[in-house]
């Protein structure tokens, strides 16, 4: 009885592989028959060039021109897209006269960056990016050499031409906040400052407020801090707090005749609903900001390429020795994420280079096409996005990465 049983179950298990060996060699087969036109699309409206090389942005030219909000989403953790950051934003500085940078920030953290760049004080930059939301970008060296570069190129820019960060991201370290405040309570006799150093960050604010009520950008500065301190006693949702920040910054400062760019991560850029929910950049597009069809999304995507993650943050089976582990990522493992369409862009670019495309050229096969929009995961381990508006443009060029290294940590 007991062989019978055995013998069943062996057949059982035999033909339930040969069933998902036939499924997916079946269904690479399909993509490979019918990424034809997408190879030649992608092929055709793409620049592509070896890893330590950097872009032109010669084919963005006319985008760039024609669109006021600049966005680029990157994975965090990874080695390619803070080499990216800074020379895209280079260009866009030097070209298109872009003289803001939103961050994924908050809005102290941000201007304490801005002092940075005067004074390069690099114990205040660890301090900043202490407590960071991007937590691959803590105590990091790639994300730490980043703002490095930015700021020795902040640092030969005339008066007239220099840049500044801008946050607008939720409070992510609440006693750097207080120390903020703390800087703007006036001096004493001697030139001590009077500390008030209140129990709560309301308190703190309300009595500076008291003291400012006669300085209007001072106030507004307090202001929004109040409504920020309120969002986390509020409990409200991330993606709600970075556009209502946006929406506030942006009519305050009346950016409407501004070019502005802004470095997040992938989820906040794309235009359109992700697992039935609304990214920033799909927020700002639906919003009275005048930004409809003014909106220029960039996303990354990796392949066959190593990210950086803190080793507690993962289940221990794939977690390496020691406090960092660096893991293997590729958008053509199915395992954890495989992006339907993903190898017609490896067709088109060898190892060790890196593509950047326009995704909404004319005659684009991608309209109303499933590639791109759907995804497989055997394994729920990762954050899985599904595209719920097909066919629409969630982002108008690629970044295509193959073989990044991960963002190394600090030793």
């Amino acid at each position: 009885m007991i062989k019978k049983l055995l013998k069943i179950s062996f057949k059982f298990i035999l033909v339930a592989f040969v069933l998902v060996a036939i499924s997916y060699g079946g269904f690479h087969l399909w993509e490979y028959a019918t990424g034809g036109k997408y190879v030649i699309f992608l092929s055709k409206n793409s620049e592509t060039i070896p890893l330590e090389k950097s872009f032109s942005f010669e084919r963005m030219e006319q985008d760039i021109a024609n669109n006021h909000l600049i966005l680029v989403g990157e994975i965090h953790g990874f080695h390619e897209p803070s080499v990216f950051d800074v020379d895209f934003f280079k260009y866009l500085h030097e070209n298109h006269n872009v003289n803001h940078y939103i961050a994924e920030l908050d809005f102290v953290q941000a201007q304490l960056l801005n002092d940075f760049l005067y004074s390069g004080d690099e114990k205040l930059l660890q301090r900043i990016l202490e407590n960071w939301a991007v937590i691959q970008g803590r105590n990091n060296k790639d994300y730490f050499e980043k703002y490095i570069h930015l700021q020795q190129y902040f640092q030969q820019l005339p008066e007239n031409e220099k840049f500044k960060f801008v946050g607008i991201d939720l409070i992510q370290d609440e006693n750097l906040v207080k120390e903020y405040l703390n800087s703007f309570y006036p001096s004493d006799s001697l030139g001590n400052k009077v500390e008030k150093d209140g129990s709560t960050l309301n308190e703190t604010i309300e009595r500076l407020t008291t003291i400012y009520s006669q300085n209007t950008d001072t106030l507004f500065l307090l202001s929004h801090l109040k409504k920020n301190a309120d969002y986390i006693l509020n409990k409200e949702n991330r993606e709600e707090i970075m556009f209502q920040n946006f929406h506030s910054l942006f009519s305050y400062n009346k950016w409407s005749e501004s070019k502005l760019y802004g470095f997040f991560g992938l989820y906040h850029v794309f235009q359109y609903r992700i697992n039935n929910s609304h990214p920033l950049a799909s927020k700002i597009r639906k919003s009275n900001l005048g930004l409809k069809n003014k909106i220029l999304s960039i996303n990354f995507m990796m392949n066959d390429s190593y990210m950086v993650m803190p080793s507690n943050q993962l289940p221990e089976f794939m977690r390496e020795k020691g406090a960092y582990t660096r893991i293997p990522v590729s958008a053509d493992n199915m395992l954890f994420m495989y992006i339907i369409g993903v190898k017609d862009f490896k067709r088109m670019t060898p190892q060790h280079h890196k593509s950047l495309i326009k995704m909404d050229a004319p005659n684009s096969p991608y309209i109303n096409s499933m590639r791109l929009s759907k995804t497989i995961q055997l394994l729920p381990v990762t954050d899985q996005f599904e595209m719920n508006d097909e066919g629409l443009p969630y982002v108008q060029y690629t970044v295509f990465v193959r073989n990044s290294d991960w963002a190394a940590p600090m030793k």
